[in-house]
């Protein structure tokens, strides 16, 4: 554990006790960082400071860049920080990694390592430098919902700033506390948070940082439905913020700042219903996060432009936005954002009734959920030890000083020590009634935290449940229609085949064709519905591998007989394998039915096995035209967009059977993969174990 060697003398310790001496902060550009961002700035007093502050400089370039290698740069500036006994250095290389993932809107993770910061600062009696480290932690909180504990650290940040006249930090304090009471619905009083911070800003002459507060007054009368007023402050605040400054990082942030402009401009005009307007200011916005590489803002803005679009009755362009939304969301991992741009993609996909793409987006929609949930779970509970862990380390300071503080009491005269120790007891007290209260905020935290985890567990129950219904209305409201389809298509063909109407024979072949590839498509969909919520029964159980596979032939000769096929079992008599039938037909039903589409008439398929390393290797392989090299790689995969081809026939496909194949084998402990392809036909092998004891 990092320790601070430097060693106070006792005089001056009690010069500093009595007199209120306040160290001073670490630098003084910096601005708000719920909206931008905090800067912790360094002055280096030896050379190995220096070179410390040179890995440092690397992670801040990247930061916007490149966010994986700025955290390589910021954890070699931790390790590095540690080796030469720098505590501060090694908190604030924590603290900016916590920065890294605020970036990224990965608010819990950020939280734990700004946690680890403060940690740090405390573990080496570094709590008086801690200003902005409390203002990171607040962030943290904020965004995670936790608005009353956001505001402890808050005013405890407030506190450290009045003590050394940093009037920024003030400024960054109350207007931080202006954004709480925004939250918790206490508009007036966030209002005037907000114009205490703007006459602190006033203090440091600077147009930009004062053009920074008229953003948040704006933003604050918007939400009061005050429009004339948000657009007075928005459009002062403008000018302002296109002044330049010499800090390289203050620019960004007023770039940032003005980019949060144009948003709230783009939706006062959407308020008005001016969305030309709006998507004009939507434009600007993202074109200065382009600039200024700031990535992770852009999706609010493309989605926020996409409703623009909905909203004036252009559903191309408002999938597109959506569309750039969820791109920007996949490549920095925003799962919360992807989730959003999914919901907003189906809503336009229902309203233009694409049922086929509403499937497949909901698939997604549901297993961002469910990651998101976990992640939940896994960073809220990291959250609470930490916080039990700076609570101890916290008492554990506190009683350590209450004990030098004793220690140096003896040294002094006998009215001194009254003196003393009657401050002492005062201060305990007060201490006590505080830690009480911050206990009692602690416990409220959690405990909100489980009834959320409640409240959450229920709501995915409630969505499972809404699945169900659609699955079960999905089996027996098209099912029935479209096997009475599939009848009616049959005994057309059956009637017309002896009679000399070509063009009846023909028709009545394609309506034959295109029920019963739907109606496949149906059963698919159904089957990998099912197997995503998990509602398929799965009953495993020793079956004859020749038997299962002569059923499944039984079945389809129908269809391999229309192009005189032949299809050949040599699958070993004695093969037993421990699997559920349904999905091993399945699996051996989809291969044989894309062996018959991709081969010609008179063709051949043939099903053979054997045994290896305790599994069954099946493999289908037949004489047909081959898999082309630019979709093998995809066959399988359900994250890159679907895959179909026409068979020999014409006939159609929608590319969702392999990857059912695919959930199935792995469901029964297996692997499928396309063992060899060419001109001259294709081999598709997959695994499945041993019988089973």
């Amino acid at each position: 554990m990092i320790r601070d060697s430097r060693f106070f003398l006792l005089p001056l310790m009690l010069w500093f006790v009595f007199a209120g001496i306040s160290f001073p902060s670490e630098g003084s550009n910096r601005n708000d960082s719920i909206a931008t961002e905090v800067k912790t700035e360094f002055q280096p007093e030896n050379r190995t400071q220096q070179e410390l502050l040179k890995v440092f400089a690397k992670g801040r370039i990247e930061r916007k860049r490149n966010p994986d290698l700025a955290l390589k740069y910021y954890k070699d500036f931790y390790e590095k920080s540690v080796k030469a006994g720098e505590p501060y250095y090694a908190a604030a290389a924590y603290f900016e990694i916590c920065r890294v993932y605020m970036d990224r809107q990965l608010y819990f993770t950020a939280m734990e390592y700004s946690l680890r910061a403060y940690q740090i600062l405390l573990d080496n009696n570094l709590e008086y430098r801690s200003n902005y480290f409390m203002i990171g932690i607040g962030n943290c909180y904020f965004q995670t919902g936790n608005y009353m504990i956001a505001e402890g650290y808050f005013r405890k940040a407030e506190t450290l700033f009045l003590s050394c006249k940093d009037y920024f930090g003030i400024a960054v304090a109350e207007n931080n506390i202006g954004l709480v009471k925004q939250k918790l619905n206490q508009k007036d009083s966030a209002i005037w948070y907000f114009q205490k911070a703007l006459e602190q800003r006033r203090k440091t002459n600077n147009p930009a940082i004062i053009g920074h507060s008229y953003y948040y007054l704006g933003s604050a009368k918007l939400s009061m439905g005050k429009l004339d007023e948000a657009r007075k402050y928005f459009e002062m605040s403008v000018p302002l913020l296109y002044i330049s400054s010499d800090n390289i990082f203050l620019r960004h942030d007023f770039s940032s700042t003005m980019a949060d402009v144009y948003f709230e401009l783009g939706k006062l005009n959407d308020l008005e219903n001016k969305h030309a307007e709006a998507i004009k200011d939507y434009c600007k916005a993202i074109s200065i996060c382009d600039t200024i590489l700031e990535q992770f803002k852009m999706p609010d803005i493309y989605i926020a432009m996409g409703q623009s679009y909905l909203r004036s009755g252009d559903y191309g362009h408002a999938l597109g936005s959506y569309r750039d939304a969820l791109r920007i969301a996949d490549s920095g991992s925003l799962l919360n954002m992807k989730k959003i741009c999914y919901e907003n993609m189906m809503h336009v996909f229902l309203l233009n009734r694409q049922n086929d793409s509403v499937a497949s987006y909901l698939a997604m929609y549901s297993a961002v959920t469910n990651t998101l949930q976990a992640q939940m779970i896994d960073s809220r509970f990291n959250e609470i030890r930490l916080a039990l862990k700076i609570g101890e380390t916290e008492n554990e300071a506190r009683e350590l000083r209450v004990r030098n503080t004793y220690t140096i009491s003896f040294l002094i005269t006998t009215g001194i020590l009254m003196l003393l120790l009657i401050l002492l007891s005062l201060a305990y007290i007060i201490k006590q009634r505080k830690n009480a209260k911050v206990a009692i905020e602690e416990i409220r935290a959690r405990k909100k935290a489980e009834e959320d985890l409640e409240k959450l567990n229920l709501e995915l129950k409630a969505i499972n449940a809404d699945k169900d219904r659609f699955i079960s209305i999905l089996s027996h409201d098209l099912r029935s229609p479209f096997n009475a389809l599939i009848g009616f298509a049959d005994l057309l063909v059956e009637e017309t085949a002896d009679k000399n109407i070509p063009e009846i024979r023909h028709y009545s072949r394609m309506v034959q064709q295109i029920s019963k590839g739907t109606f496949q498509l149906l059963e698919n969909l159904l089957t990998w519905s099912r197997l995503q919520i998990g509602t398929m029964p799965f009953q495993p159980a020793n079956l004859e591998l020749y038997r299962e596979v002569s059923a499944v032939i039984d079945v389809m000769m129908a269809i391999a007989s229309r192009k005189s096929i032949r299809i050949r079992n040599l699958v070993s008599a004695d093969a037993i394998v421990f699997a559920d039938s349904i999905m091993l037909q399945a699996v051996i039903r989809n291969l044989i039915s894309n062996a018959v589409k991709f081969t010609k008439s008179e063709g051949n398929i043939e099903i053979r096995s054997e045994l290896k390393d305790g599994f069954q290797v099946v493999t289908v392989s037949d004489n047909g035209i081959g898999v082309s090299e630019e979709i093998t790689g995809k066959l399988f995969s359900d994250s890159h967009g679907m895959v179909s081809t026409n068979g020999t026939d014409n006939e159609k496909g929608h590319g969702l059977g392999l990857p059912l194949c695919r959930y199935m084998i792995e469901k029964t402990g297996g692997r499928i993969w396309l063992e060899a392809t060419s001109e001259k036909g294709s081999i598709f092998a997959f695994t499945i174990p041993e019988v089973n004891g």
